[in-house]
């Protein structure tokens, strides 16, 4: 589980980071980010009624959680990200959610060592 100062819970930080930030999407995620101003990444999960039921959506939450956990010290810090997923989440694996989010963080250049990540 994301300890509490590694995630986004207030419903304004979610607003900002997607009306100011800039999105990538994926097959199965959309990230969005945003130069926040804490010292540590801090990441927001989102996941519509649309995706499925209570129980497929909080699979799908679990599964990303699992994913940014092991990501958060590998993303250069001071972003808010938000992680959206799409409707074809709800089928994909744990390891394939994974893989999605770690090529979408590649592709905003959030990981530390890429150019344009500090």
């Amino acid at each position: 589980m994301l300890p509490r100062r590694y995630r986004l819970t207030r419903s304004e930080d979610f607003a900002r980071v997607r009306e100011q930030g800039d999105c990538f999407a994926s097959r199965r995620l959309v990230l969005c980010c945003h130069r926040g101003g804490a010292e540590q990444v801090r990441i927001g999960f989102s996941v519509s009624k649309r995706v499925g039921k209570a129980v497929v959506r909080n699979r799908v939450k679990r599964r990303l959680r699992a994913s940014a956990y092991a990501l958060r010290e590998v993303i250069a810090p001071g972003w808010d990200l938000v992680v959206i997923a799409r409707q074809s989440a709800a089928v994909a694996t744990a390891a394939q959610l994974g893989a999605e989010l770690d090529q979408l963080c590649g592709r905003a250049r959030l990981l530390k060592g890429s150019v344009h990540a500090t």
